[in-house]
C-alpha cells in the first residue's frame, strides 16, 4: 500500500496499491485537496481548484455596463 504525506498537516493519506500521476489526494485530517506529480519517490502538490480563471474578468465586464450612470 503506497502512501504519502499531506503538504499542509503531515497526515499521513493512502494512496492505493499503485499511485499514478495526476491521481487526486484528500486529506481527511485538514481536507487539503492533493494529487500525485511524481511516482518515484512519491510527491504530491496542490490542486488548482479554480477551473476556469476568466470567470472573475467576465463578471467584471457584465456588471460594468450596470454600474454605469446614465
Amino acid at each position: 500500500m503506497a502512501f504519502a504525506y499531506c503538504l499542509d498537516c503531515g497526515g499521513r493519506i493512502y494512496l492505493g496499491h499503485r499511485p499514478w500521476v495526476g491521481q487526486s489526494a484528500f486529506c481527511d485530517r485538514c481536507d487539503a485537496d492533493l494529487e500525485v506529480t511524481r511516482i518515484n519517490p512519491l510527491e504530491l502538490d496542490w490542486i488548482d481548484n479554480l477551473v476556469d480563471s476568466d470567470r472573475p474578468q467576465d463578471l467584471e465586464l457584465e456588471l460594468a455596463p450596470a454600474l454605469q450612470e446614465p
